[in-house]
């Protein structure tokens, strides 16, 4: 089974963002987008990100940036706080296909998509689900 560490991380503060021992570290960047904090931050290792969309930062606009992120750090698993529908677009959108059927962007697709293929997944307790997967949040 999979072990995800939820890391609640600030892009301001000086500290290293040092990597747990086991396991993969999901960072949920409190002031800054993302993609964009774990860009400037370039961990070397497999890590994932905490992410939520909003007015501000729309889904089409997280995925893009997703994509462009994928590119500078090592990382195949996204955290998404929101709607079901919305989590599967995320995943379709950064994996290079169109985005799912009865979604408000319904056929839309991001060019070339990530280089390795991502997983986003949901919150459920203290697991993380993806399809038929279940992972241990701790």
């Amino acid at each position: 089974m999979i072990v995800f560490r939820r890391r609640r991380v600030h892009l301001a503060t000086l500290e290293e963002w040092t990597p747990s021992v086991g396991g993969i570290d999901v960072y949920d960047v409190l002031d800054a987008p993302g993609p964009l904090a774990l860009a400037a931050r370039s961990p070397a290792r497999v890590c994932g990100l905490w992410l939520r969309a909003s007015s501000d930062y729309p889904l089409t606009l997280l995925a893009r940036d997703l994509v462009t992120c994928a590119r500078l750090v090592p990382r195949s698993h996204v955290v998404y706080e929101g709607e079901e529908i919305d989590r599967e677009c995320l995943e379709e959108l950064v994996n290079g296909r169109p985005a799912p059927v009865g979604h408000p962007v319904a056929g839309l697709v991001l060019p070339a998509g990530v280089p390795r293929e991502f997983r986003v997944w949901v919150q459920e307790g203290a697991t993380l689900q993806h399809a038929d997967e279940v992972a241990l949040l701790v």
